[in-house]
């Protein structure tokens, strides 16, 4: 998971994955109904997707891959645009951001996906917030390895 090359490799199995999960509706929806990361663990779709990033890296943490799972199952249009940044666009007619302020902090206090009902949660909200519209492998990469330096970043990119 470290180098340039294993990232691309794993990049693109992420994506392979989400372009399935788009042809196989009845996964999709599984895995949206879900409410909690605890649920997404219980679907086959979550372990499609850990079984297609184990080709590159034995190394994952299984209960994260299924929480990110569930998140990225509402993703409906990946996009290069970074996830922080887009989280601090003005609303069309407005000066305040899609997704406030406060929200955006509280956000940052979450420390598991994997665990935290409302990280998860609020996740989701941020997705749909955000039009569905999310760049699916920048995603993924920050909550698979949240914690300080993944915070420091979004708030660097939500506040610039």
């Amino acid at each position: 998971m470290g180098t340039i090359q294993e990232k691309n490799a794993y990049d693109q199995k992420l994506l392979e994955w989400w372009k399935e999960l788009e042809e196989n509706k009845g996964d999709r929806a599984n895995l949206r109904r879900c409410a909690t990361p605890l649920e997404t663990t219980f679907l086959p779709a979550s372990y499609k997707l850990l079984s297609k990033l184990q080709t590159c890296s034995s190394n994952w943490n299984r209960d994260k891959i299924c929480a990110i799972a569930g998140i990225l199952s509402h993703v409906r249009e990946d996009t290069s645009e970074d996830f922080a940044k887009k989280l601090s666009q003005k609303k069309p007619g407005s000066d305040q951001a899609l997704f406030s302020d406060l929200r955006f902090r509280k956000l940052l206090q979450y420390s598991n996906i994997a665990e935290d009902e409302l990280f998860y949660q609020n996740m989701i909200r941020a997705i749909h917030i955000l039009e569905f519209k999310v760049n699916i492998c920048e995603l993924f990469n920050s909550l698979y390895f949240w914690g300080d330096r993944v915070k420091k970043d979004w708030a660097h990119k939500y506040y610039a």
